[in-house]
């Protein structure tokens, strides 16, 4: 059986199950593993991943820049949460960053909040954009604007991401929602983000 060729074997069963052995060259040495460690190792090198949101409302400085956090964890293979706002990732490679953010304006006057990322408290050049955000309607019919984009950054294992943003004044908030009850619809997060392993 060694000596046969690969195009006078038989054709494989399909599905394949994952049992089966193929060859490979270990450190110099010749070994066999199961094919669904192929698979493992694909997984865990190139195609990391993680979704993450908030349902707390969250108040951010008006003279520097604040980390959005986050409450949940709420997919993941690899990629993980640090510190409440620190998306982290675990081998070097490139990732897709993105978001969506719920902003809430108690303001009779529209304002702005500018957004842009961080690598390991660095941040990212070119990544930051303005966001204007409608004045309330009423006294209690307050302005919301919806920030959301992504970016593509390449990341060294270990190193995470912050997502920044900093408002005109400190009564721009993001907010959370509850779910709607009539009619329904579901609940509002302050922010959510999902990053992908791209390459």
């Amino acid at each position: 059986m060694a000596d046969t060729k690969i195009s006078a074997m038989a054709a494989a069963t399909t599905p394949l199950t994952g049992a089966e052995l193929v060859p490979l060259v270990q450190s110099g040495v010749n070994v066999q593993t199961p094919i669904s460690t192929y698979n493992d190792f694909v997984r865990a090198s190139y195609f990391n991943y993680g979704g993450f949101s908030s349902d707390a409302d969250q108040t951010g400085s008006i003279t520097a820049g604040t980390a959005m956090t986050f409450t949940s964890t709420d997919i993941v293979d690899g990629v993980t949460l640090a510190s409440g706002s620190r998306l982290t990732v675990p081998v070097s490679g490139i990732y897709n960053f993105q978001f969506s953010a719920q902003f809430e304006n108690v303001e009779n006057t529209q304002e702005i909040v500018t957004i842009w990322f961080r690598i390991n408290d660095v941040d990212v050049p070119k990544s930051a954009t303005n966001v204007t955000v409608p004045a309330r309607k009423t006294s209690n019919i307050y302005g919301y604007g919806v920030a959301s984009w992504n970016i593509f950054l390449d990341m060294t294992a270990g190193q995470y991401v912050e997502i920044v943003w900093l408002p005109t004044v400190a009564t721009l908030t993001l907010q959370s929602l509850p779910a709607g009850t009539s009619p329904t619809y579901p609940a509002i997060p302050s922010v959510i983000a999902t990053v992908n392993q791209v390459g």
